[in-house]
Protein backbone atom coordinates (compact mmCIF):
# COMPACT_ATOMS: atom_id res chain seq x y z
CA UNK A 1 0.00 0.00 0.00
CA UNK A 2 2.83 2.45 0.86
CA UNK A 3 4.45 1.74 -2.52
CA UNK A 4 1.19 2.60 -4.28
CA UNK A 5 0.84 5.86 -2.35
CA UNK A 6 4.44 6.76 -3.16
CA UNK A 7 3.91 6.15 -6.86
CA UNK A 8 0.67 8.12 -6.82
CA UNK A 9 2.24 11.18 -5.19
CA UNK A 10 5.74 11.21 -6.67
CA UNK A 11 6.10 13.51 -9.73
CA UNK A 12 8.26 10.90 -11.47
CA UNK A 13 5.23 8.67 -12.00
CA UNK A 14 2.14 9.20 -14.15
CA UNK A 15 -1.26 8.08 -12.95
CA UNK A 16 -3.52 6.04 -15.22
CA UNK A 17 -7.24 6.39 -14.58
CA UNK A 18 -9.49 3.56 -15.79
CA UNK A 19 -13.27 3.71 -16.08
CA UNK A 20 -13.61 0.06 -15.14
CA UNK A 21 -11.47 -1.88 -12.66
CA UNK A 22 -9.00 -4.44 -13.99
CA UNK A 23 -7.43 -7.23 -11.95
CA UNK A 24 -3.75 -6.80 -12.84
CA UNK A 25 -2.58 -10.35 -12.28
CA UNK A 26 -1.13 -13.24 -14.30
CA UNK A 27 -3.55 -15.21 -16.46
CA UNK A 28 -1.13 -17.75 -17.96
CA UNK A 29 1.35 -19.57 -15.75
CA UNK A 30 2.74 -18.34 -12.40
CA UNK A 31 0.18 -20.50 -10.60
CA UNK A 32 -2.78 -18.99 -12.44
CA UNK A 33 -3.19 -21.55 -15.20
CA UNK A 34 -1.39 -23.20 -18.11
CA UNK A 35 0.74 -21.38 -20.67
CA UNK A 36 -0.98 -19.57 -23.54
CA UNK A 37 -1.60 -22.56 -25.83
CA UNK A 38 -1.25 -20.88 -29.21
CA UNK A 39 2.03 -19.17 -28.37
CA UNK A 40 3.34 -22.29 -26.64
CA UNK A 41 2.77 -24.30 -29.82
CA UNK A 42 4.66 -21.72 -31.90
CA UNK A 43 7.60 -21.60 -29.49
CA UNK A 44 7.74 -25.40 -29.22
CA UNK A 45 8.33 -25.69 -32.97
CA UNK A 46 11.78 -24.16 -32.61
CA UNK A 47 13.09 -26.52 -29.95
CA UNK A 48 15.89 -27.91 -32.15
CA UNK A 49 16.98 -24.37 -33.02
CA UNK A 50 17.16 -23.49 -29.32
CA UNK A 51 19.31 -26.55 -28.66
CA UNK A 52 21.75 -25.43 -31.32
CA UNK A 53 21.84 -21.84 -30.07
CA UNK A 54 22.44 -22.97 -26.47
CA UNK A 55 25.24 -25.25 -27.62
CA UNK A 56 26.85 -22.28 -29.37
CA UNK A 57 26.54 -20.19 -26.18
CA UNK A 58 28.41 -22.79 -24.15
CA UNK A 59 31.46 -22.29 -26.39
CA UNK A 60 31.94 -18.98 -24.60
CA UNK A 61 31.67 -20.38 -21.08
CA UNK A 62 35.30 -19.48 -20.19
CA UNK A 63 34.82 -15.84 -21.22
CA UNK A 64 31.51 -15.64 -19.38
CA UNK A 65 33.01 -17.21 -16.26
CA UNK A 66 35.51 -14.34 -16.10
CA UNK A 67 32.72 -11.79 -15.58
CA UNK A 68 32.57 -10.75 -11.94
CA UNK A 69 29.63 -10.83 -9.56
CA UNK A 70 28.17 -7.66 -8.10
CA UNK A 71 29.86 -8.21 -4.74
CA UNK A 72 33.36 -8.17 -6.28
CA UNK A 73 35.45 -5.08 -6.93
CA UNK A 74 34.82 -3.81 -10.45
CA UNK A 75 34.86 -0.62 -12.44
CA UNK A 76 31.74 1.12 -13.69
CA UNK A 77 32.12 0.02 -17.30
CA UNK A 78 32.44 -3.70 -16.54
CA UNK A 79 29.42 -6.00 -16.81
CA UNK A 80 28.61 -7.82 -13.58
CA UNK A 81 26.34 -10.70 -12.67
CA UNK A 82 23.47 -10.26 -10.19
CA UNK A 83 23.12 -6.64 -11.27
CA UNK A 84 19.38 -6.45 -10.56
CA UNK A 85 18.36 -5.89 -14.19
CA UNK A 86 19.94 -8.40 -16.56
CA UNK A 87 20.11 -12.02 -15.31
CA UNK A 88 22.80 -14.50 -16.22
CA UNK A 89 21.28 -16.27 -19.21
CA UNK A 90 20.45 -12.93 -20.80
CA UNK A 91 24.04 -11.74 -20.39
CA UNK A 92 25.32 -14.98 -21.89
CA UNK A 93 22.95 -14.60 -24.84
CA UNK A 94 24.14 -11.08 -25.68
CA UNK A 95 27.75 -12.19 -25.61
CA UNK A 96 27.08 -15.36 -27.58
CA UNK A 97 24.82 -13.80 -30.21
CA UNK A 98 27.34 -11.06 -30.96
CA UNK A 99 30.26 -13.51 -30.98
CA UNK A 100 28.49 -15.96 -33.28
CA UNK A 101 26.76 -13.63 -35.74
CA UNK A 102 29.29 -10.76 -35.65
CA UNK A 103 26.92 -7.92 -36.56
CA UNK A 104 28.20 -4.75 -38.20
CA UNK A 105 25.74 -2.72 -36.11
CA UNK A 106 24.38 -3.27 -32.61
CA UNK A 107 21.62 -0.78 -31.81
CA UNK A 108 20.11 -0.54 -28.34
CA UNK A 109 16.78 1.00 -27.41
CA UNK A 110 17.51 1.26 -23.70
CA UNK A 111 21.10 0.97 -22.48
CA UNK A 112 22.87 -0.16 -19.33
CA UNK A 113 24.19 -3.56 -18.36
CA UNK A 114 23.51 -4.85 -21.87
CA UNK A 115 25.84 -2.21 -23.33
CA UNK A 116 28.62 -3.37 -21.05
CA UNK A 117 28.22 -6.98 -22.16
CA UNK A 118 28.09 -5.99 -25.84
CA UNK A 119 31.22 -3.85 -25.46
CA UNK A 120 33.04 -6.70 -23.73
CA UNK A 121 32.06 -9.15 -26.47
CA UNK A 122 33.20 -6.73 -29.16
CA UNK A 123 36.59 -6.32 -27.50
CA UNK A 124 37.28 -9.93 -26.60
CA UNK A 125 35.93 -11.50 -29.81
CA UNK A 126 37.39 -8.74 -32.04
CA UNK A 127 34.07 -7.93 -33.71
CA UNK A 128 34.02 -5.01 -36.15
CA UNK A 129 30.73 -3.65 -34.81
CA UNK A 130 29.31 -0.18 -34.23
CA UNK A 131 27.46 0.18 -30.91
CA UNK A 132 24.63 2.73 -30.99
CA UNK A 133 22.77 3.69 -27.82
CA UNK A 134 19.26 5.19 -27.92
CA UNK A 135 18.26 6.16 -24.39
CA UNK A 136 17.14 9.50 -22.93
CA UNK A 137 18.85 9.01 -19.58
CA UNK A 138 21.29 6.10 -19.23
CA UNK A 139 24.00 5.94 -16.63
CA UNK A 140 26.96 8.19 -17.41
CA UNK A 141 29.44 5.40 -18.11
CA UNK A 142 27.46 4.19 -21.14
CA UNK A 143 28.67 7.13 -23.23
CA UNK A 144 32.20 5.71 -22.93
CA UNK A 145 31.14 2.39 -24.45
CA UNK A 146 28.90 3.37 -27.35
CA UNK A 147 30.18 4.73 -30.66
CA UNK A 148 27.04 6.82 -31.19
CA UNK A 149 24.64 8.07 -28.54
CA UNK A 150 21.14 9.38 -29.17
CA UNK A 151 19.90 10.88 -25.92
CA UNK A 152 16.22 11.16 -26.81
CA UNK A 153 13.19 8.95 -26.14
CA UNK A 154 12.87 6.39 -28.91
CA UNK A 155 9.48 7.73 -29.99
CA UNK A 156 11.22 11.04 -30.79
CA UNK A 157 14.30 9.54 -32.43
CA UNK A 158 14.85 10.49 -36.07
CA UNK A 159 16.97 7.43 -36.91
CA UNK A 160 14.85 5.21 -39.19
CA UNK A 161 15.94 1.79 -37.99
CA UNK A 162 13.94 -0.04 -40.64
CA UNK A 163 16.12 1.41 -43.39
CA UNK A 164 19.32 1.72 -41.34
CA UNK A 165 19.61 -1.89 -40.14
CA UNK A 166 20.94 -4.49 -42.58
CA UNK A 167 20.67 -8.30 -42.52
CA UNK A 168 22.82 -9.62 -39.69
CA UNK A 169 22.61 -6.44 -37.63
CA UNK A 170 21.25 -6.63 -34.07
CA UNK A 171 18.47 -4.50 -32.60
CA UNK A 172 18.35 -4.80 -28.80
CA UNK A 173 15.07 -3.52 -27.32
CA UNK A 174 14.79 -2.92 -23.57
CA UNK A 175 12.44 0.01 -23.23
CA UNK A 176 9.43 1.10 -21.16
CA UNK A 177 7.62 -2.24 -21.66
CA UNK A 178 4.23 -0.54 -21.87
CA UNK A 179 2.15 -0.25 -25.02
CA UNK A 180 0.42 3.13 -24.65
CA UNK A 181 -0.41 6.04 -26.96
CA UNK A 182 2.87 7.41 -28.36
CA UNK A 183 5.02 5.12 -26.21
CA UNK A 184 8.30 3.66 -27.41
CA UNK A 185 6.73 0.19 -27.43
CA UNK A 186 3.89 1.32 -29.68
CA UNK A 187 6.29 3.00 -32.10
CA UNK A 188 8.47 -0.11 -32.24
CA UNK A 189 5.64 -2.56 -32.96
CA UNK A 190 3.72 -0.38 -35.40
CA UNK A 191 6.46 1.53 -37.21
CA UNK A 192 9.67 -0.49 -36.94
CA UNK A 193 9.18 -4.24 -36.56
CA UNK A 194 6.89 -4.72 -39.60
CA UNK A 195 9.42 -2.90 -41.81
CA UNK A 196 12.68 -4.52 -40.70
CA UNK A 197 14.66 -6.29 -43.41
CA UNK A 198 14.78 -10.10 -43.35
CA UNK A 199 17.88 -11.24 -41.50
CA UNK A 200 17.88 -8.52 -38.85
CA UNK A 201 18.28 -10.07 -35.39
CA UNK A 202 16.00 -8.60 -32.72
CA UNK A 203 15.97 -8.87 -28.94
CA UNK A 204 13.15 -7.80 -26.61
CA UNK A 205 13.68 -7.93 -22.86
CA UNK A 206 11.32 -8.93 -20.03
CA UNK A 207 9.39 -11.38 -22.20
CA UNK A 208 7.87 -14.34 -20.36
CA UNK A 209 6.05 -15.96 -23.29
CA UNK A 210 4.34 -18.40 -23.48
CA UNK A 211 3.59 -17.42 -19.88
CA UNK A 212 2.23 -14.16 -18.54
CA UNK A 213 4.15 -11.48 -16.72
CA UNK A 214 4.81 -12.36 -13.10
CA UNK A 215 2.81 -10.75 -10.30
CA UNK A 216 5.21 -7.83 -9.79
CA UNK A 217 5.29 -6.82 -13.45
CA UNK A 218 1.51 -7.15 -13.74
CA UNK A 219 1.27 -4.63 -10.91
CA UNK A 220 3.59 -2.35 -12.90
CA UNK A 221 1.26 -2.58 -15.93
CA UNK A 222 3.77 -4.16 -18.31
CA UNK A 223 2.03 -4.92 -21.62
CA UNK A 224 4.72 -5.18 -24.30
CA UNK A 225 4.71 -8.95 -24.62
CA UNK A 226 1.01 -9.01 -25.50
CA UNK A 227 1.88 -7.14 -28.70
CA UNK A 228 4.60 -9.70 -29.43
CA UNK A 229 2.17 -12.56 -28.74
CA UNK A 230 -0.35 -11.09 -31.18
CA UNK A 231 2.40 -10.70 -33.78
CA UNK A 232 3.40 -14.35 -33.37
CA UNK A 233 -0.16 -15.66 -33.43
CA UNK A 234 -1.09 -13.65 -36.53
CA UNK A 235 2.04 -14.49 -38.52
CA UNK A 236 4.36 -17.05 -36.93
CA UNK A 237 6.20 -17.44 -40.23
CA UNK A 238 7.43 -13.84 -40.01
CA UNK A 239 9.87 -14.47 -37.15
CA UNK A 240 12.44 -17.21 -36.56
CA UNK A 241 12.72 -17.52 -32.79
CA UNK A 242 16.34 -18.01 -31.69
CA UNK A 243 16.35 -17.89 -27.88
CA UNK A 244 13.16 -17.53 -25.81
CA UNK A 245 15.09 -17.39 -22.55
CA UNK A 246 12.24 -17.58 -20.06
CA UNK A 247 10.80 -20.59 -21.86
CA UNK A 248 14.26 -22.15 -21.84
CA UNK A 249 14.65 -21.42 -18.12
CA UNK A 250 11.33 -23.12 -17.34
CA UNK A 251 11.88 -26.14 -19.60
CA UNK A 252 13.82 -28.92 -17.81
CA UNK A 253 15.49 -30.29 -20.94
CA UNK A 254 16.59 -26.93 -22.34
CA UNK A 255 17.56 -25.53 -18.94
CA UNK A 256 19.83 -28.54 -18.42
CA UNK A 257 21.62 -27.73 -21.67
CA UNK A 258 22.60 -24.31 -20.27
CA UNK A 259 24.36 -25.76 -17.22
CA UNK A 260 27.87 -25.77 -18.76
CA UNK A 261 27.64 -21.98 -18.63
CA UNK A 262 27.56 -22.08 -14.83
CA UNK A 263 29.99 -24.86 -13.94
CA UNK A 264 32.81 -22.54 -12.84
CA UNK A 265 32.96 -22.38 -9.00
CA UNK A 266 33.29 -18.61 -9.15
CA UNK A 267 29.79 -18.41 -10.66
CA UNK A 268 28.14 -19.96 -7.61
CA UNK A 269 25.06 -17.92 -6.75
CA UNK A 270 24.76 -16.28 -10.17
CA UNK A 271 21.22 -15.89 -11.52
CA UNK A 272 20.93 -18.55 -14.20
CA UNK A 273 17.53 -17.69 -15.67
CA UNK A 274 16.60 -15.16 -18.34
CA UNK A 275 13.75 -13.14 -19.81
CA UNK A 276 15.28 -12.16 -23.14
CA UNK A 277 13.45 -13.09 -26.35
CA UNK A 278 15.66 -13.28 -29.44
CA UNK A 279 14.42 -13.75 -32.99
CA UNK A 280 15.47 -13.17 -36.58
CA UNK A 281 13.17 -11.45 -39.06
CA UNK A 282 12.26 -14.15 -41.59
CA UNK A 283 11.98 -13.80 -45.32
Amino acid sequence: MLKRIYRFLHPRFQTLFLEYPVAFQPRYGHGAGPALAGVLAIIERGRERYRNEIQELTRYAPQLAAIKKSDALHNATEPIYNNGFLPGLDMAAIYGILARYRPARYVEIGSGNSTKVAHLARQQEQIDCEIISIDPAPRAEIDQLADRVLRVPFERCDLDLATFLQPGDVLFVDNSHRMLPNSDVTVFFLEVLPRLRPGVIVHIHDIFLPYDYDHELCQRFYSEQYALAIYLLAGPEKLDILLPNYFISEDPELAALTQPLWESPQLAGVEQHGTSFWFRVAG
